[in-house]
This record gives structure tokens, sequence and C-alpha cells, in this order.
């Protein structure tokens, strides 16, 4: 830990250009106190009746000009620092949460997620940018002019040696109420972020039940709490400015002036020596001074910085073996389960339980069951998206844990059940599959997606914007243009994860002449409820339990009178009470 900012945060390009500020900062520095000893020496010789000036304004003036270019180079540094570090991390971010998949995030707040990488971003670039070097400029500002004034006359420095370590007592004291507030800042921020995602992306919900007041009530009374803590933030950070300013530097400058004028009048010091002595003390309170002002910038920074570090310390779920390598992709390859086993954290029993199957090349099989059997969780394993207890998943006898999850997932296409739609055009989320794809490509991909006419009836045509998760399309729309990515994949293996279960019945029949399309000469691994679906299958698996109960075609497995023929029975009971019905498979219980 560094100021207390973990190494982690601080990449090479960073610690590059926090190096050169602090180093520019301390040679400022000196070139300040080589000048003020000029300026003595130019006063001293006008005390004696000398004109020096014309000698010394070379030196001076190349000084002077010094100072400037020190200037510019310690601000370009600053900027340098603060900005890199806001881009390295918030890359470190955007790898960590790859590496974490949707196993870990779905369990965490959006809007907490968000405010960390965009709000805690600013006050890290703040911290890095402004007070990490100034305070670290700031610790070496008195010992440089200690050895300075101490030189110039022994005295005064033993006076300013006497005060310096009221600096870090007073900080030490003082940055444990700061961080005790800051932490609490950071805290109500976020949860004031993610609420306000909330209700944004809720704002349908919240109408309908005409919430929209109670919620505003409490967003209100959020925004409340939150100016609470900045005002108490602000108080501290004003006690901290009130006593740096007034109550040590200038302090600490009055004393050193007044040491000087003594030991002037004493004939001990000339009068250049201690006006260079002087303007030295104001040097000193300068970067303290910025520590003040700045010093909530370096609290927030920290505890912005502790969130950040505790996010990159999250296990991801699924980790690729060390040092593995890709091989060559698999043309058709067969995927097969050994005995797998998977438990969700805290769960009472095993989601899935030793579930042993295979999909052969070029087949289609269906994954039936009541929810809760573990039909999604089997496909999020397959998927590489959570890792197995135990147990083995092979792709033509690779498992797949000892090949880079890219690897693996470079042979499947997935048609979700709510596929995500990113802001931007149609294009452009289909390119997610293929981002060299040309619009020829697009056009054969959405044709055989049965969604072309419609982007054709488009004003913009593949330019037009869909909108934040694609809400200007329907739900069939969304569907299908997830069938067109799939294609543009062109994957030897299919996962279908209940792709018909949120649309009516006219728009399945044109999704599953689509599916079709996608599914000619793949492997199919096939999640659904619709009947309709299923019984086309080649091999239906029944599960329960996380285990695979029967395993057939639509007619065997009714011919065996098992679960899968009490399911279909229920279901076909069902649609005699209710004329018209959708073909569903009857299912119960909890989460798949």
């Amino acid at each position: 830990m560094v100021l207390g900012i973990d190494k982690r945060l601080i990449v090479r390009s960073t610690s590059q250009w926090i190096v050169a500020g602090i180093g520019v900062g301390i040679l400022s520095l000196v070139v300040s106190l080589a000048l003020y000893w000029q300026f003595g020496v130019l006063i001293d010789g006008m005390v004696r009746g000398e004109d020096l000036l014309p000698s010394l304004l070379p030196l001076l003036a190349f000084l002077v000009g010094s100072k400037f270019l020190l200037g510019w180079l310690y601000r370009t540094s600053q900027y340098k620092a603060s900005s890199l570090t806001k881009l390295a991390i918030r890359d470190k971010i955007y790898q960590h949460a790859l590496r974490l998949g949707p196993a870990v995030l779905d369990k965490k707040r959006t809007g907490e997620l968000v405010n960390i990488a965009v709000d805690g971003m600013d006050w890290i670039e703040l911290f890095y940018g402004i007070y990490f070097v100034q305070f670290v400029i700031g610790i070496a500002t008195p010992v440089l002019l200690c050895i300075f004034i101490g030189w110039v006359d022994w005295v005064v420095g033993v006076a300013l040696i006497l005060s310096i370590p009221m600096v870090p007592l007073f900080l030490g004291l003082i940055s444990k109420q700061f961080r005790s507030v800051s932490e609490r800042y950071a805290e109500v921020n976020n949860v004031q972020s993610a609420q306000f995602l909330d209700s944004i992306q809720g704002m349908s919900t919240l109408k309908m039940f005409n919430l929209g007041k109670v919620r505003g009530a409490e967003m209100h009374a959020a925004n409340e709490n939150q100016r609470r803590e900045t005002m108490k933030l602000l108080l501290v950070n004003q006690v901290m400015i009130l006593f740096v300013d007034f109550g040590f530097a200038l302090g600490t400058t009055t004393v050193l002036t007044i040491v000087a004028l003594l030991r002037l009048d004493a004939g001990l010091l000339s009068a250049g020596e201690v006006v260079a002595l002087i303007l030295a003390s104001a040097e000193f309170a300068t970067p303290l001074t910025l520590i003040g002002a700045f010093f909530f910038a370096g609290a927030i920074g920290r505890e912005f910085a502790r969130k950040i570090v505790a996010f990159l310390s999250e296990e991801p779920g699924v980790r690729d073996p060390q040092d593995a390598t890709a091989p060559p992709l698999l043309a058709n390859p067969s995927l097969r389960l050994r005995d797998l086993v998977f438990s969700y954290a805290n769960a009472g029993k095993p989601a899935v339980n030793g579930c042993t199957l295979e999909v052969r090349p070029g087949e289609t099989v269906a994954l039936v069951g009541h929810s809760g059997s573990g039909k999604t969780t089997v496909t999020n394993l397959v998927l590489r998206t959570l890792a197995p207890t135990s147990g083995s998943i092979e792709l033509d006898g690779t498992r797949v844990d000892q090949v880079p999850a890219d690897w693996v997932r470079a042979h499947l296409a997935l048609v979700p059940q709510d596929p995500y739609l990113f802001y931007g055009t149609i294009a452009e989320n289909l390119r997610v599959a293929k981002a060299d794809a040309s619009e020829a490509e697009l056009v054969a991909a959405c044709k055989a997606a049965n969604i072309h006419d419609h982007i054709a009836s488009l004003p913009q045509g593949f330019d037009t914007l869909v909108g934040e998760r694609g809400l200007s399309l329907s739900g069939g729309q969304v569907q299908r243009l997830a069938i067109a990515r799939a294609l543009l994949k062109d994957a030897p293996i299919i996962i279908l994860d209940e792709p018909t279960s949120q649309i009516d019945l006219e728009t399945e029949t044109v999704i599953h002449e689509a599916l079709g399309k996608l599914t000619h000469n793949k492997t199919v691994l096939l999640i659904a409820h619709r009947l309709s679906t299923v019984e086309k299958a080649d091999r239906i698996i029944v599960m329960g339990d996380g285990r695979v109960l029967e395993t057939g075609s639509h007619a065997e497995l009714l011919a065996q009178g098992g679960v899968y023929a009490r399911m279909v029975g229920a279901n076909q009971r069902g649609r005699q009470g209710d004329a018209g019905g959708d073909a569903r498979l009857a299912t119960a219980g909890g989460a798949a």
C-alpha cells in the first residue's frame, strides 16, 4: 500500500509520470531557493552601495525561466499521471468484469459498479493528479527548507525543525475522522447511483403501480442524506484548510520571520539573508496549503480505491488454466458431460448432481424438466460462465477446463431466452458476432432469420438505432436478430435457451423457420417448454434434481409412460381446460 492506495492501481506508465512530477516539483523548489538567495545577494549589494544587477541578471533570468518551464512540466506530469491512471484502472475494472462473468456480476447492483467505474475514477484522477504528488512534495519540502535555512542560519533552522512534527501529527489525527466521513460519502453515493439507475430502468413498473411519487420521495430522502454527508465532508476539509492555512503555514511563517528579524537586529543575519529566509518560508506553506485544500480528494480517492481493489480481488467463477494454449478449432465436435456436479453458494443441495449426457455431431438434443431441475445451470456450465465442482465437459475429448474459455466459446452460438441488444445500430449489434461482416453477409443472415424485410422497410435500414436494450423493436424482432447473430457466428454447436418462450404463436412459426435454417447441419442443445419445439428433437433428455432421469425420442418417452409422458399428459389436460392455449410442457418449482 502506498498512502492508502493498493499497488495494483499504480501501473508503470502512471508511476513514471508520478515520479517525474515529484522530481520536477522538488527541482522547482531547489530553483526557487536559488532564486531567493540571489535576491538576497542583490539586496545585500544594494545595502553596500553596489550595483550587482547587471552581473546577476543573466542568472536571475535563467532561474525565472526555469521556474516557468518546471511549472509547465509539473502540470503536464500531473495531467499525464491522472489521465493514464483513469484509463488504466477503468480498463482493469472492465477486464476483471469479463473474467468474473455473469455468474458473479448478476449478483451485484449495476448502478454501484457504474458509479465506481465513472464517478470513482474522477476521484482517483484527482488523487493522482493533485493530492498524491503534493503529499510527497509536502513531506520533502520541510527537509529541503531545513537544510537551506540551517545553512543560512542554524537558529532559524532549529525553530523551523521544532514546528515540523505538528504536520504529520495533525494529519494523522484528522485523517481518521476524514476516513470515516469519506467512507460514508462513497457508500451513500454508490447507493444513490444504483437507486437512480433502478428507477430509470424500472420506470414502466413504477408508473403501472403508481409508485412514481413514492420512489420520488425515497430519492429525495436519499439525496438529502447524500447532501448531509457531503456537508460533513466539506466541514472536515474546511477544518483542515483553516488549520493548515491560518494555523500552521501562517504561524510557521510568522515565527520564522520574527526569529530572522531578531537575528538581523543582533547583527547575525544580513538584510538579504532575512529576505531570502522569508521568501523561503512562503515555499514551506504552498504545498501544505494544497494538501489541505485537496485533502478531501485524497480521502475519497482512497475510499474509492478500496472499493475498486475489493472488486479486483473477487475470484472469478471460471479461470483459464495457467499457460493454456488454444488448439485448432474443431469442425464439428461432439459435446459430452461426465458426472457433472455443481452447487450454488449457500444452496442446500447441488443444482447439478452427477449429470452425464452426450450430444453427437449433427444431433438436436432437447433438455426438459420441471423448473429447478438444472437445465439452465447445465447450459451455463457448457458456456463456461460457471465451473463445475466436479466432473468434466469435453469437446471431442478435449476437456474444456484445460483450454482457454474463449476457445470453448468459439465453438458455441447462443440464442437466449432474453437476447441483449446494445445501444447502437442494427448493423453494430449484428457485427457483435462477426466484426468484419460485410453488408452482403448481414443481408444473408437477416434473410435466413426472417428479419430482413422488416429492416429493409425502415428508413435507415441497418443503420437504424435499436434503442436501449433494443426497446424500439418487438420481442420477436429482437429474437430474430439474435438468430441472425448466431448465423453470422457460424459456430458448430448451437445452444437454444427457450428461444420462443416469450412470443406469440404466430411469431413462433416465423422463428421456427429461422431456427431451422440456423440449426441445419449443426449440433444443437435445446432448452424449451413448448411441446411443438421439443417433440422435433432427435433426442429428449428429461432432467430432475440435477440428474438425467430419462432419455429417448418423443415417441419412445411417451411409450415409457414416465416423467416425460406425465408432463405431456398434464399439458394436454391443461389445453382441454383452456381452449386454444399454448402447448407448453407442465413445469413447476423454483429456478432452473
